[in-house]
């Protein structure tokens, strides 16, 4: 069983042409808004990535489905280390565009304890289940500055998290011939609004910190979602920066009115899950 797919927003142009920008202006023109801010920077780093994830399939024919915790009933880990990169754009002294990307993969094999029911399917309890689970998301989101002062500024704007969620479920009952499988795709975006704080603590110490949060129903998704983040660095020079950053992250929606490939069936996802990573980046400054 597939879920079509909502079309997908497309984000590396931005980057791209953000970066050819950033690139072709003059060096000068890159450095005024430092060291506050930096007219433009790309980072590399690693996250340790911590997940909670609950996930349910309803279906009409069956009604609500089984809720599970993907950690706890189907030993998929709590915990990963993954790349991270993003970028910043100061457009202008009070503007600012913002790029976040995470990919995470990860797989796991279970005993059904109980009777799941998962969509149109049913997986009879004692049954050996394998679970992939794959979650790529994108944070892009504008400021504006209202308040800028040489050692800090503060300002507020629209973000947009677009998650693209992939799950599959293939399972049997060892030697009894009674296999079957299940694949759930999606894209969503889900905008949010943001608030974000920086301050020069000296020269080269800088803190960054940042809320999103907002509740909403658009097209067939309803639910809410709220994104957290503090970060220190230290600036290296003109050009370098190396620090850390905790990152959180949490979504609880509903997503209705998704079809079957066949069409057939109505099937509604609910998705609470909670993501939190620390980072250790390197910065480029332009």
């Amino acid at each position: 069983m597939k879920i079509v797919k909502q079309p997908k927003i497309i984000l590396m142009a931005c980057v791209i042409g953000s970066l050819v920008f950033a690139i072709a202006s003059p060096a000068e023109a890159q450095q005024k808004y430092g060291p506050l801010f930096d007219k433009f920077s790309l980072s590399i780093g690693g996250s340790w990535i911590g997940l909670s994830t609950e996930i349910r399939l309803d279906s009409e024919v069956f009604g609500e489905g089984t809720k599970l915790n993907f950690e706890d009933d189907l030993n998929l880990d709590s915990g990963k280390t993954i790349p991270t990169a993003s970028f910043d754009w100061q457009i202008g002294r009070k503007h600012k565009l913002g790029f976040r990307w995470q990919d995470i993969s990860r797989d796991s094999s279970a005993q059904a304890l109980t009777d799941i029911e998962w969509g149109d399917d049913i997986i009879p309890i004692d049954a050996q289940i394998g679970l992939g689970f794959d979650i790529t998301q994108s944070f892009l989101d504008y400021t504006y500055y209202p308040w800028v002062n040489e050692k800090w500024a503060a300002g507020f704007g629209i973000g947009l998290r677009v998650m693209d969620i992939q799950a599959t479920l293939a399972w049997n009952e060892g030697e009894i011939i009674d296999e079957g499988s299940s694949e759930i795709k999606g894209t969503g975006p889900l905008p949010y609004l943001y608030f974000e704080y920086r301050r020069m603590f000296s020269d080269n110490w800088r803190f960054i910190t940042g809320l999103g949060w907002l509740y909403l129903e658009i097209d067939d998704i309803k639910g809410g979602q709220w994104i957290g983040r503090a970060g220190i660095e230290y600036l290296l020079g003109d050009h370098w920066a190396f620090g850390g950053a905790l990152n959180l992250a949490q979504i609880d929606v509903d997503w209705k009115a998704v079809q079957t490939e066949e069409g057939e069936n109505l099937l509604t996802l609910a998705l609470d899950m909670n993501v939190s990573d620390l980072t250790v980046f390197a910065r480029f400054r332009f």
